[in-house]
């Protein structure tokens, strides 16, 4: 009698949403629908490579030897996008753009020959056949560290209950775009003398990426009150994997016409990124149930792994991950 009634429940069930085993946490269930979203990003970068881009280095009876770091701050970015929902086994589909770009910059004024570059230009300078132990030490120096980050997606899923609470978004999707870095550094009083004595010199180098390939991921959603408005927890969890291009470029010169250029050559391999995003929203319903809209509001990191990779005086080829966090508002309206 039992499983008579369960399997008739289930029944309703599946013919109240069209067939379907699981009830679509969309906010129309059995028409298309579209969705429009834009959010507000306040993010910030870490990269491994741009925690030692000079060295200070005072001999005596004390030597001590500092590293610097480039400190970025805390940028304003957003994301758009577009969203369809078809009627058809209720998939959803979107596609988005996100935007980010951040600035970092350090300085230093120290003694006399102390302060050294980490960058592989400023080694081959009055040393061309590289053997020596180092370029030439400077007084003072500073640098400029640019990110530009551009990054579309497309993705492809279906956001479904699997509780009276709690709802799910599995997709696979499609990343693509570009991330290009810029660094601008200024080096001031070397330790040279005679012919090839100079007062400035200043290296540049660009280590730019694009790529493309297959994401997936799922997104999810805990409901904590449920009336007219809703008031709910989610997490949302992604990768890619990406085929990837990396070009570089690196030169060095001076106010005595001086300029040394390092050939970099290009990269094309596998690249990867993990994304998370956690946080708390809102949404409800107007005019009927004819409309949607929705906050959400939360802590996003991307990890791009394998992002820096030019050459470093110090490190040799770099091989290092790019991190992206902070905050995220999101505002959708669905009709």
């Amino acid at each position: 009698m039992f499983s008579l009634n369960a399997m008739a429940s289930s029944v309703n069930i599946q013919e109240s949403n069209n067939g379907l085993p699981n009830i679509s946490a969309r906010a129309h269930l059995n028409s298309n629908d579209f969705d429009v979203f834009a959010n507000l990003i306040i993010w910030t970068a870490k990269e491994v490579g741009a925690d030692v881009w000079a060295e200070v280095i005072v001999s005596g009876s004390t030597a001590t030897n500092d590293l610097l770091e480039v400190n970025f701050g805390w940028d304003p970015g957003f994301r758009v996008g577009v969203g369809y929902g078809m009627k058809h086994d209720q998939w959803e589909t979107q596609v988005y753009y996100t935007s980010f770009h951040t600035r970092g910059k350090d300085n230093i004024s120290s003694e006399p020959g102390t302060v050294h570059s980490t960058f592989l230009g400023n080694f081959y300078v009055d040393n061309a056949d590289g053997a020596g132990l180092s370029g030439p030490a400077y007084q003072k120096a500073s640098i400029d560290w640019t990110i530009h980050f551009n990054m579309f997606d497309w993705e492809l899923g279906r956001n479904y209950w699997i509780s009276k609470s709690l709802a799910l978004h599995p997709f696979l999707g499609i990343k693509g775009g570009w991330i290009n870095q810029s660094i601008r550094s200024n080096w001031q009083n070397p330790n040279l003398s005679g012919a090839d004595f100079f007062n400035i010199g200043t290296e540049n180098l660009k280590n730019n990426y694009w790529g493309i390939g297959p994401g997936a991921g799922i997104n999810t959603k805990w409901n904590l009150y449920s009336g007219q408005s809703q008031f709910y927890l989610f997490g949302d969890f992604s990768g890619a994997l990406m085929w990837g291009h990396w070009s570089f470029n690196d030169v060095f010169q001076n106010d005595i016409s001086q300029q040394v250029s390092v050939d970099l050559q290009n990269i094309n391999s596998g690249a990867s990124m993990l994304r998370t995003f956690m946080g708390f929203g809102w949404n409800a319903n107007f005019n009927q149930n004819r409309y949607r809209f929705s906050a959400n509001l939360g802590y996003e990191m991307q990890f791009w792994l394998d992002q820096l990779q030019f050459y470093s005086f110090t490190g040799g080829r770099l091989v290092n991950v790019l991190t992206l966090q902070g905050g995220t508002l999101e505002f959708y309206f669905n009709f």
